[in-house]
């Protein structure tokens, strides 16, 4: 099958349309259209694969990949990188693959950040274990140290690069482990893996019809995976996301947050995948349950949104590529009866091939399919559609520049007919000094409008701050019975096991609604600015001119709306209770219960201070993203009134010319007016070619107008 075979007709489309362009517009011109074939070149389909550890993630990417244990898809070893599938990306290599390492900062910051905390925790809340805050950082940094030996440091910022891949390299550099340590040599599992800050492997599948990156993450819930902020910074990068739940296990808490964020965002798709129906008993009936069971949960967690739900098993797809000996058996078993009556009640037919059969019960085609018709109706189209308006924008003001010159040409060529050259030479002097002057007005209007925009980006992201902070502060605040309890419970005394553990998913979702509201009052400072502007400019424009400007639009901007999944990236919070001291220092009369939890919330929000300035850099790209592509098509008027004021400048100084040359022989008035002439009709042919690119980017199905 095919995936994306509308995106590919509508990538094509208007890759042709950008050739087009090229060729008709002049050399002035042409750069502006250069960013934008940039930005088409570089388009890619980013859909990532997310769900909890022994869903089968990697298993069911190895089956959607055709590649047989390709991915790490044992329990243990488990995939603790972010691994970036590369498919059919014109400038990457064939195959092979890139990691890259953490560098000096980021490796402090993973495996360092504990250390204010802990100071803070023995300052402020002395009777609190605050090597509780470091335990897993400094396992991952003493796991590297053993594991790397004297190369660990040399790694520190580099990459390593191979131009071809086989499973077992892959697991070095991507595999939490566990394995052993002792005696390891550049083969051993997981190796690098601890350093690795991503992995890029570069793969070509003709399966696709336009280039993607599929994201595999860590299992949301992995107990070693320290750089949650790496896996949920991807996910901010993904456009479409496959869910894969367990059918034993279908629908957790925190996959429901986690579905929550993502379908909350205009922008984004999200798919569920129900794997391993293999391991149910009863197909027929017990998987139609399981997705019911599904559908009714995630309706009435995230009412008013469709989800795309496709049940299987990786596993049966998986086994019907399988070559090795076992795998005939295997196959024989699994294509029982009952999976028989499944795939004729599913699909209203039963192949007579074995391994089709096995291929069509597992889902993936099903998948596939919805994959596909996701990318090409969803937000791949959105993406291209909003390439388009950039591009009808600059078409517009060449179009504008080409009427203009057209124009000033006629005027030309009737001087010269006439006694009036001077006169029309010193009009073109004139009409430069009014252009320039139109100019520098439509330059203030932006200015006014970059600096509205930069205060409303400004108090957003400070107000954002405070909001999350007070949302932190208040969370904590909500557990002070926790808190005494196990201050004063009799059931904690001696108690070794003495933890304070917050379940973070309540302050996940109200930091997630801080951060939607907030970027809502900023979009709409936002669009107010560039409609004002634009408006504005449209105005200053109409005086001189019959409005040039009516197909620049800011419709299809970036971000309608907005929430980081760095919300997620820290699930609890654990603070130790030291027991080696008696209780009866909790009992002192002397301890303030207030004092004590004020000192905790300054602990919580400095432990979760790098995740807020992570969602506060990600929620000020998101704004100034929006902002810079509806600056940038206001600046298309701009760039329209300099090539006027360039042609009229080059226009006045031929003008010149043309009246030396005429005055000192009149027979040269003929070979002027036909030299004008010819370009006057150039530009006709021009105009009329750009026109038709202007009709057939107007409609509204690129596919139709492939």
């Amino acid at each position: 099958m095919k995936i994306a075979p509308q995106l590919r007709q509508e990538l094509a489309f208007l890759r042709d349309g950008l050739d087009s362009i090229d060729r008709l517009v002049d050399e002035k011109t042409r750069p502006n259209f250069a960013p934008l074939r940039n930005r088409l070149d570089s388009w890619t389909a980013k859909v990532a694969v997310i769900g909890q550890v022994k869903a089968g993630k990697s298993t069911f990417l190895n089956a959607f990949l055709h590649q047989h244990d390709f991915l790490p898809s044992d329990i243990n070893p488990w995939t603790s990188v972010v691994t970036n599938i590369r498919v059919n990306i014109p400038t990457d290599p064939i195959s092979g693959a890139r990691f890259e390492f953490f560098d000096e900062s980021d490796w402090q910051e993973i495996t360092g950040s504990g250390s204010a905390i802990r100071q803070l925790t023995e300052e402020l809340l002395p009777g609190f274990d605050s090597e509780v805050l470091r335990r897993q950082s400094e396992e991952m940094r003493d796991r590297a140290q053993r594991r790397l030996g004297r190369h660990y440091h040399a790694l520190l910022g580099s990459k390593h690069d191979h131009e071809f891949l086989s499973a077992d390299l892959l697991k070095r550099y991507v595999c939490a482990g566990p394995g052993s340590d002792d005696g390891l040599d550049r083969e051993a599992l997981g190796r690098y893996a601890a350093l690795t800050k991503s992995a890029s492997i570069y793969m070509r599948l003709p399966e696709f019809e336009v280039p993607a990156i599929i994201t595999d993450t860590p299992g949301v819930n992995d107990p070693f995976l320290v750089r949650d902020e790496l896996t949920c910074r991807s996910l901010d990068k993904s456009d479409v996301f496959v869910m894969v739940l367990s059918a034993h296990q279908p629908l957790t808490d925190v996959d429901l947050a986690l579905i929550r964020i993502l379908a909350n965002q205009d922008e984004k798709d999200v798919m569920v995948f129900i794997n391993r129906i293999d391991e149910l008993d009863d197909y027929s009936t017990n998987v139609p349950r399981v997705i019911a069971d599904v559908e009714q949960r995630l309706r009435a967690a995230i009412p008013g949104i469709d989800f795309r739900i496709v049940a299987g098993s990786a596993w049966l797809a998986d086994l019907a590529l399988r070559e090795d000996d076992e795998a005939g058996t295997l196959r024989e078993a699994a294509d029982s009866d009952e999976l028989a009556l499944y795939i004729r009640q599913t699909f209203g037919r039963l192949p007579r091939d074995r391994n089709d059969r096995l291929l069509l019960a597992s889902g993936l085609t099903s998948l596939k399919n919805t994959l596909s018709d996701t990318l090409d109706s969803g937000v791949g189209s959105q993406q291209l559609n909003q390439l388009r308006g950039d591009i009808r924008a600059e078409l517009n003001a060449a179009q504008f520049v080409g009427r203009r010159e057209r124009d000033a040409l006629q005027v030309q060529m009737e001087s010269l007919r006439s006694d009036i050259a001077k006169t029309a030479a010193r009009d073109v002097a004139s009409e430069i000094t009014g252009i320039r002057d139109l100019r520098n007005r439509l330059e203030s209007l932006v200015d006014t409008a970059d600096a509205q925009i930069e205060r409303v980006v400004s108090k957003s992201w400070s107000g954002l701050e405070a909001r999350l902070i007070a949302a932190i502060e208040t969370f904590v605040d909500g557990h002070k019975d926790t808190f005494e309890e196990r201050l004063f419970g009799d059931g904690q005394r001696g108690d070794a096991g003495a933890v304070l553990d917050f379940d973070m998913l309540p302050l996940q979702a109200a930091l997630e609604a801080e951060v939607r509201d907030c970027y809502t009052g900023s979009r709409s400072g936002t669009d107010a600015a560039l409609e004002s502007c634009i408006q504005a400019c449209r105005q200053t424009i109409g005086t001189k001119f019959q409005d040039p400007t009516a197909e620049i639009t800011l419709e299809g901007l970036p971000y309608d709306s907005f929430t980081s999944t760095l919300t997620f990236a820290k699930r609890s919070l654990r603070v130790g209770m030291i027991v080696d001291r008696s209780w009866a220092f909790w009992r002192r009369p002397t301890l303030n219960v207030g004092k004590s939890l004020g000192a905790l919330r300054t602990l919580t929000t400095e432990e979760l201070r790098p995740s807020v300035e992570k969602i506060l850099a990600a929620y000020n790209e998101a704004q100034l993203d929006r902002a810079s592509a509806g600056m940038s098509r206001i600046r298309v008027m701009l760039r329209m009134f300099d090539s006027i004021l360039s042609e009229n400048a080059q226009r006045l100084k031929q003008d010149k010319i043309d009246m030396e040359r005429i005055a000192l022989n009149p027979d040269a008035q003929k070979a002027v007016v036909q030299r004008l002439q010819s370009k006057v009709e150039a530009l006709e042919r021009r105009l009329t070619a750009l026109a038709g690119l202007e009709t057939g980017l107007k409609r509204t199905d690129l596919g139709a107008a492939a």
